[in-house]
């Protein structure tokens, strides 16, 4: 019987019995193996997709299986401040961007985990320069920084995975009241690419590249640091791209309610002071 290939659109004749069994749907192995690099175009930019490639940008990463010989895409936070936003939105942000449902769940390192496999969206993400060891490279798509409100969504995605909202001390001995929106990347390009988008907004920021410092085990790194401080700054952001990430939300309202926030508090504890 006849049928068209479903890569090239060329009609090929299979047997019945192919048929029956849901076999045939190309006329060769080079549409077999093609198809998905089809699929892969069909993806178009808006600004639910970019929010997605946004959270990848900020906590993802891209693995090869190799002996499965396929990739997962991978996205993880903390296992208790992020889970709300885990559970309740981002797991359907996948879903509406890509069709996929996924489950979050707590891995071996105590991360907690969205993870999917998608050959065609892991071409589109190539071609937008996302690839495999992103960690110190990764940057902003052209096709995203040109449209701003692809670019607004992006920003909004990077902030709920790899931002904060902290409360400084503007003098020596004061209380913590003074906001700041900040977040340190090991990737340079991308906290350029910030920096720009984000002046180009109408914030002002401070930046500081290549600093070198030590972690808890005592070993050296390099990272980069942004930092939006002041009310104008957070008023704009709230207003121009926001937060989705209770992680952050919660920190935000302590902070309106009662002019304050006390460092390294958590989720739970935040809830709590809201509620009081």
């Amino acid at each position: 019987m006849d049928k068209i290939c479903q890569n090239c659109e060329k009609i090929f004749v299979i047997s019945l019995s192919r048929h029956l069994e849901r076999r045939g749907k190309f006329c060769s192995n080079f549409c077999r193996r093609n198809y998905k690099y089809k699929l892969a175009e069909n993806f178009k930019l808006n600004p639910v997709l970019s929010e997605l490639i946004g959270g990848i940008i900020g906590d993802g990463c891209i693995n090869k299986n190799y002996k499965r010989k396929d990739y997962r895409i991978q996205i993880s936070g903390n296992r208790i401040e992020d889970k709300d936003y885990y559970d309740n939105y981002l797991k359907n942000l996948v879903y509406v961007a890509l069709k996929i449902k996924v489950n979050p769940y707590l891995a071996k390192n105590k991360a907690y985990i969205i993870q999917f496999q998608s050959e065609p969206f892991r071409i589109f993400l190539k071609s937008l320069g996302i690839g495999e060891r992103k960690t110190k490279k990764v940057f902003i798509p052209q096709l995203i920084k040109e449209n701003n409100k692809l670019l607004t969504a992006c920003i909004r995605g990077i902030a709920d995975a790899d931002f904060t909202f902290i409360c400084t001390r503007r003098k020596k001995g004061g209380i913590p009241n003074y906001p700041r929106i900040c977040a340190q990347f090991a990737s340079k390009p991308l906290v350029k690419d910030l920096e720009v988008s984000l002046r180009a907004m109408g914030f002002t920021l401070n930046t500081k590249y290549d600093y070198l410092r030590k972690d808890s085990r005592g070993f050296t790194y390099i990272t980069n640091f942004i930092n939006l401080d002041g009310p104008h700054n957070l008023g704009r952001w709230l207003k121009l791209i926001g937060f989705s990430n209770p992680r952050i939300i919660t920190r935000y309202k302590v902070w309106q309610k009662y002019k304050v926030l006390k460092p390294k508090t958590t989720l739970e504890e935040r809830k709590k002071l809201l509620m009081g």
